[in-house]
């Protein structure tokens, strides 16, 4: 694979190997769990039953948060002074640059929206375009100074981007596991900014943002209208919408827009794309057949497991295994009776993610007595992706997983295909104890 540190805890060297329940990260409610029938919702007392059906792990653990390499600040790659940024996979927005400003476009920032948003960017201290130009685009300057972040998944790159020092607010500070954040917030020159699940609009204001990193659903629970309405720079963040890993991975480059660091960002990306796409074909090759993949687990008497067209299937049969409900359609998350999964899941050689809190063998049982006479359970094949903790609750897969597929795929690889990575440490899942 192409060199690229992997996250790590501080001091680690690059080659050693809200709700209802604990442990559970608001930001990545969307960005993971949305095929898992979760939406994310950190505002909002709605977010507590849709944090649970997320199946959010939780497991405290003292070793720090992983953190990825910084983005080199020259890697040969430029960004175009005129024209369009071309991107590899990502589908839901696009950079276009003019003389003097650039223009950053989210055409659907949800399924079903009626309308964009765009963003026209301009250098600090540079003359700004006329004000009949794109009168209906949100102006900013860049590079952005002091933000408000609403998703912890946003964090890892923009403190790899060097600009750690530039988040001012965050909307829940005990899930969140980069250091440089946690850090800022000991410090106190980073702040909370929910108050009972909703945005604290007098504290936000007092912040003075010159940008909100957010995101948007469509639907009642949605929270930057209300931004918007007080005057707030809201910048809406869609990654959440991409099915594919590396399209996901590749809103690095939206978010480095708005710090005028796109060549950084697009060259840091193509290694990840270089070492995924490394790890895919290396899976592709296994001589063993492909493993059947059972995910997520029950809740309230439903399972809702990822459709077949979802980021969680791409990354399933990527890493060369069998997903159990390929066959289906959709990208988001299908509900289906527990007797429903159980009859599939008879047939399962490895159980990914089954529930909230497990660590071990008897978590899982414990949570329907019939999960006892699976195979899987009894092969013990089950593995969860909560090795990564922080003493809070707050789990790192889902904060820094989003821009590094490669090592997601990487963890799926040696657990379905150890002959392949023999030796290989995990990063993010591990097996559950007997």
């Amino acid at each position: 694979m192409g060199h690229l540190n992997r996250f790590r805890p501080p001091g680690q060297s690059a080659d050693s190997s809200p709700g209802c329940l604990p442990g559970e990260s608001p930001a990545i409610l969307i960005r993971f769990s949305s095929e898992q029938g979760a939406a994310m919702l950190p505002v909002g007392l709605q977010l507590t039953l849709f944090r649970c059906l997320a199946l959010l792990l939780a497991l405290a653990a003292g070793s720090g948060a992983l953190a990825p390499a910084a983005f080199a600040e020259d890697q040969g790659t430029a960004t175009p002074s005129s024209g369009s940024l071309a991107l590899s996979r990502a589908a839901g927005f696009q950079i276009d640059y003019y003389p003097g400003y650039k223009l950053v476009t989210v055409p659907s920032p949800w399924p079903g929206a009626t309308r964009g948003y765009r963003y026209l960017l301009v250098r600090r201290g540079s003359a700004a375009p006329a004000t009949s130009v794109l009168p209906e685009a949100r102006r900013l300057e860049i590079p952005l100074r002091r933000i408000v972040t609403f998703s912890t998944s946003y964090l890892p790159a923009i403190t790899s981007l060097g600009e750690a020092a530039s988040v001012v607010g965050v909307d829940a500070a005990a899930y969140i596991n980069d250091p440089a954040i946690r850090a800022r917030l000991v410090a106190g020159t980073t702040v909370e900014v929910t108050r009972n699940y909703q945005p604290d609009l007098e504290r936000i204001l007092a912040l003075a943002p010159d940008g909100i990193f957010t995101y948007g659903m469509g639907n009642e629970w949605d929270s930057h209208p209300k931004l918007i309405e007080a005057g707030l720079p809201v910048i809406i963040d869609a990654e959440w919408n991409e099915t594919d890993p590396l399209a996901r991975a590749e809103w690095v480059i939206f978010i480095a827009a708005f710090y005028d660091k796109e060549a950084q960002a697009l060259a840091w990306y193509r290694t990840v794309e270089k070492n995924y796409l490394s790890l895919k074909s290396r899976a592709a090759q296994a001589a063993t057949r492909p493993p059947r993949v059972l995910n997520n687990g029950p809740f309230q008497g439903s399972w809702t497991v990822s459709g077949g067209g979802s980021f969680m299937a791409r990354l399933i049969a990527d890493a060369g295994g069998a997903y159990l409900w390929a066959d289906t359609k959709g990208s988001g998350g299908l509900t289906l009776s527990v007797e429903a999964v159980y009859e599939r899941a008879l047939t399962a050689d490895i159980w990914l993610s089954p529930s909230l809190m497990a660590s071990k063998i008897s978590d899982v049982t414990a949570l329907d007595r019939r999960f006892s006479g699976l195979p899987v359970v009894k092969s013990g094949r089950i593995w969860n992706n909560n090795l990564r903790m922080n003493a809070t609750g707050g789990n790192d897969f889902f904060e820094s997983a989003v821009i590094r597929p490669d090592l997601v795929l990487a963890d799926l690889v040696a657990i379905f295909h150890p002959e392949l990575m023999p030796g290989a440490a995990l990063t993010w899942f591990r097996r559950l104890e007997p």
